[in-house]
């Protein structure tokens, strides 16, 4: 091989290593929990807690209830006992006894509307635990896979390392440098291919006795235009 040859695999190893090393880093930033999953975890939280706050006011409710319920009863049995007989405290008792039934009344409305409220969101609850159950399901899956893909990634960087160091280990300092800077220069493309006398790297008609050079095994051209280094392929 030329060396020019010989730089341009060394670019194809380098191509498949920053590949490598740029996928394995975007596989291990998706790692660990999503903000869909906690935010769907959070949603489940908020609404067991307003559920956990409706059912304990829903039993205050019924407390409050039961004890204006067993005052109506204790009104009701000494009004109608016929034990009272002044007409003034007759009056005084049914209209405690109407104060009672209203104040009843308003508090089992308002038990009834909280049952409601408490089944709508029992309901709600129970969307939002199902739709956390879906998202765990692929936020596991996905991580599965995630896992596999960095497995399988590790071991082909540590290959491509290998690769890469047995190439340049071969290909003389002063070209390695130049390719090396070129590379940084030209977003990972030091060497290009000439094809039906143009640079694939720039797009741009070589010079007929460029074209003659980079032709020679012997010698290494680089474009006129780009820089990079010129290769037959």
């Amino acid at each position: 091989m030329t060396v020019a040859a010989d730089l341009f695999a060394l670019q194809e190893t380098d191509i498949a290593l920053d590949s490598a090393r740029s996928r394995l880093e975007e596989t291990e930033n998706q790692l660990g929990e999503t903000v869909e999953l906690t935010s769907a975890r959070d949603w489940l939280e908020a609404a067991a807690e307003f559920l956990r706050q409706l059912k304990s006011e829903q039993s205050d409710l019924e407390f409050e209830a039961d004890e204006v319920r067993a005052k109506v009863g204790t009104v009701e049995a000494k009004l109608y006992s016929g034990e009272i007989t002044d007409s003034r405290e007759l009056s005084d008792f049914s209209a405690d006894l109407e104060s009672l039934k209203s104040n009843l009344s308003t508090r089992e409305d308002a038990f009834l509307a909280g049952l409601q409220q408490t089944e709508d969101s029992e309901a709600a609850k129970a969307q939002i635990q199902a739709a956390l159950a879906d998202i765990e399901a692929r936020w596991k899956a996905a991580q599965a896979h995630l896992q596999a893909e960095r497995a399988e990634l590790e071991p082909e960087i540590e290959r491509l390392r290998a690769v890469r160091e047995e190439q340049s280990g071969a290909t003389d300092r002063a070209w390695l440098s130049l390719y090396d800077i070129l590379r940084e220069r030209r977003d990972g493309s030091a060497v290009a291919t000439v094809e039906r006398g143009m640079c694939q790297g720039c797009r741009i008609t070589l010079p007929r006795n460029i074209v003659q050079k980079a032709r020679n095994p012997a010698e290494l051209v680089q474009c006129v235009s780009c820089e990079r280094i010129l290769v037959y392929v």
